[in-house]
Order: structure tokens, then sequence, then C-alpha cells
């Protein structure tokens, strides 16, 4: 059967259904299926709006066949870029880990910090602590010492600055 410019429409419509039916078998999804046969429409419409068409009926479902065989191509070369992106992006991603190195030192650092809080007198390690690791105000520190806040506050800055000296000169 040849079909001409006009009768395109006609024959699509007449096979419409049994192409869905074989695009939904091909791509095992109804609404793939559809716009896998939405595609193949606009091709043969080209096709036949260019050319007299000896299978029409035929070449619609050629043409959802190699739709179908595109999409499965394009979405193995899709997965096979993204992974192998996925994996070579991890690999070059820096460890948020701390180096051996940085470790050492910190806990260095930590030892050398809390040598320096034990020489300090009981009342300012004590106002140091509740202000650096409690993370209590001047205001809770003077009535939980039952000091006033500016005596709190000196305290806190003595602490402070003995702390500052014994790390600067481990340096």
């Amino acid at each position: 059967m040849r079909v001409s410019k006009m009768d395109s429409l006609q024959v699509f419509v007449a096979a419409q259904a049994e192409l869905l039916r074989y695009a939904a078998r091909l791509t095992g999804d109804s609404t793939e299926a559809e716009d896998v046969v939405q595609e193949a429409w606009l091709r043969f419409r080209a096709a036949a709006s260019a050319r007299v068409l000896d299978e029409p009926k035929g070449y619609l479902f050629r043409i959802v066949h190699n739709l179908v065989l595109d999409r499965h191509r394009r979405r193995a070369r899709e997965n096979q870029v993204f992974a192998s992106d996925a994996t070579i992006a991890a690999a070059l991603v820096a460890s948020d880990e701390p180096s051996q190195q940085k470790h050492l030192e910190a806990k260095d650092e930590l030892a050398l910090l809390h040598k320096a809080m034990a020489q300090l007198p009981v009342r300012t390690r004590r106002a140091f602590e509740m202000h650096r690791f409690e993370e209590m105000k001047l205001v809770e520190i003077a009535a939980e010492l039952g000091i006033s806040k500016s005596l709190a506050q000196e305290l806190v800055m003595d602490g402070v600055e003995h702390c500052k000296k014994a790390l600067r000169r481990r340096d």
C-alpha cells in the first residue's frame, strides 16, 4: 500500500493503539511508550510529506522500534558517563579527616592546654572553664562563684591569657 501525504494521518490513527502496545512492550513503561509513539508520528509525518511511502504501517513500527533502541542506548551511555564521573569525582575529593600530623599536633596542643589550665588558681580555672566550656555568661559565673561580675571577667581574662602564653611558648 502506497500512502500519500494526505493519508499519513489516517494510517497513523488506525495504527496508534497497536503502536502504543508495541512501544509499551519494548519500553516496559506506558508513559514512555506514549512519548515514543508521539515522536514516531512526527518522524512519520515528516517522511510522508517528503516522499511516498510503500509500506506506511511497517515503516511506523520500524520508527517506533528504532526510537526505543535509541533511548536504550542513550540511557546506557548516560548511566556509564554519570556513574564513572561520580566515581572519579569521589576519588578526587579530599578527605575531611585531618592528616596524621595534624591529629598529633592537635593532641599535643590539647595536652599543653590541660597542663596550662592545671597551673591556674582554682577559682580562675573554674571561671575560665565555666566561660569557655559551659558557655556561661559573666553574670552567671559571678553568681556561681559569689563574686562580682567585673572580678569574674578578670578571672576569665587571666585564664585566657595564661593559656595563650602557654600555647605561644610551644611555637
